[in-house]
């Protein structure tokens, strides 16, 4: 029988091992689930309000302990795990107390026809979830399913496996029916099998590229919707300014939150000529003040990264960006392999054509680029296949605002990190995404929308 481990990536221990369910297994769950459907189709929503404000306050009172798994199986902060669980506990009380008007009947009467919309649940919904915030990449996907009706597989990261039997665990703690949520320890080729089941109706994966167009052409052969979140390149523009401290340390904070392991965080700094060396000296001087090493200690805001084998993703990028004359600003070796420990690091005359300007550097890695004019810091900006966020920093407001308009992105922040919010729609463009999450459209992607005219 083959098993999933959970191993912690810095001492190397192993946490717990799973079996990975066989063929048979996984259709005899997907089974369940669907007479699991057919009775949480006809929950009330009353019923629905109290089990999921039982599941939100189950996560804070046990926020402490759920946390600990995030630090020993991906080597979370204990700071960013507790904001982890505590994140996902407030996600799910602003669903619950917006869901019904959102699905809520809606009357028209136009051009002599009256009628409603109504909306209806799909029936069984498959996720597939990253590791790098394991219990909100979870949430933020099933909160709007489950309460739209649907029951939900999912299937987690491989090497998080003991926060997602934990994330089953409390769904049942909260008094949810059985199968209403079903974790899945699976092979990624079992995804084949799970979408093509006349059973399940909607997909969803937040991965990479490959993975992702995998996913969308399974979906798409067999007629049923699908959200992709999959690879992104975020830039972080300076623009005019008076006070480039505070927009360095932004941009250091925007760089290294979660050892820099976040899809939303700053990926490019395109700084204006006049500021750029300033920017590069302060910028690479914070980056150097880090602390690297222990999760647990809220003063370090570096730790070991989640997997060994992004240490060796980190070094292709910046050798060929060095080779391709990068001009490399800090130590950027990993300091200690064996304990998956990578310093933070910065590179400066960055151009396109270099890894670390066009690939995804999803790590403690800070490409900077110099642009000669507003225009050419908003061509930069554009010049990836991905679009999903982007902060602009400047002290003249309308010229952020027409700036932005201009940026190929879902969502633009002006003087602020980028980060996500139940109630503000989260997507992008071009091959970072395929459909749109949160807010309105988020429980509305997981129902049948139907209108009946009278």
């Amino acid at each position: 029988m083959k098993k999933i481990q959970s191993i912690n990536p810095y001492t190397k221990e192993l946490n717990a091992e799973f079996e990975l369910l066989n063929e048979s297994e996984i259709l005899e769950k997907i089974e369940i689930a669907n007479n699991s459907f057919k009775n949480w189709k006809n929950t009330s929503n009353s019923q629905k309000k109290k089990l999921f404000t039982k599941l939100s306050e189950i996560l804070l009172e046990n926020k402490e302990e759920l946390a600990k798994l995030n630090v020993i199986e991906m080597w979370m902060t204990y700071k960013n795990a507790l904001a982890d669980v505590s994140k996902s506990a407030s996600w799910i009380m602003w669903f619950v107390n917006n869901f019904e008007e959102i699905l809520q009947d809606k009357q028209f009467s136009e051009w002599w026809i009256t009628g409603i919309i109504t909306y209806e649940p799909l029936w069984v919904l498959y996720s597939v979830a990253p590791w790098n915030f394991p219990y909100n990449q979870v949430f933020r996907n099933a909160i709007p399913n489950i309460l739209a009706w649907n029951v939900v597989l999912n299937k987690h990261a491989s090497n998080v496996p003991f926060v997602a039997k934990k994330i089953e665990e409390l769904f049942l703690q909260s008094w949810f029916p059985d199968w209403v949520f079903t974790n899945l320890f699976i092979s990624p080729s079992d995804s084949d099998l799970i979408i093509n089941h006349p059973f399940v109706r909607w997909a969803n994966i937040t991965w990479w590229e490959t993975a992702g167009r995998h996913i969308w052409a399974l979906a798409w052969k067999k007629l049923i919707p699908s959200i992709l979140e999959l690879w992104w390149n975020d830039p972080f523009l300076v623009l005019d300014n008076n006070d480039l401290d505070r927009i360095v340390n932004d941009a250091v904070s925007a760089r290294l939150w979660n050892c820099g392991q976040k899809c939303n965080s700053a990926k490019r700094f395109i700084v204006l000529e006049k500021y750029y060396e300033d920017f590069c000296d302060r910028f690479t001087k914070k980056m150097q003040e880090v602390k690297v090493w222990d999760p647990m200690d809220d003063k370090n805001t570096m730790w070991p990264l989640a997997k060994t084998s992004l240490i060796d993703e980190i070094e292709k990028q910046i050798s060929d960006s060095i080779e391709k004359w990068a001009i490399l600003l800090t130590w950027w070796k990993a300091t200690h392999r064996e304990k998956n420990l990578f310093p933070p690091t910065v590179l400066k005359d960055v151009v396109p054509g270099m890894k670390v300007f066009d690939e995804e550097v999803f790590w403690p890695v800070a490409p900077i680029i110099k642009a000669i004019d507003i225009d050419e810091a908003i061509k930069f900006a554009n010049n990836s296949k991905f679009g999903l966020w982007c902060s602009l920093y400047g002290d003249d407001i309308e010229q952020l605002r027409e700036v932005s308009k201009k940026i190929e992105a879902g969502n633009v922040y002006i003087n602020k990190i980028v980060t996500s919010y139940p109630f503000l729609p989260y997507w992008g463009i071009k091959d970072s995404w395929y459909g749109k999450e949160l807010a309105e459209n988020w429980l509305k992607n997981f129902v049948n929308e139907k209108v009946i005219v009278e």
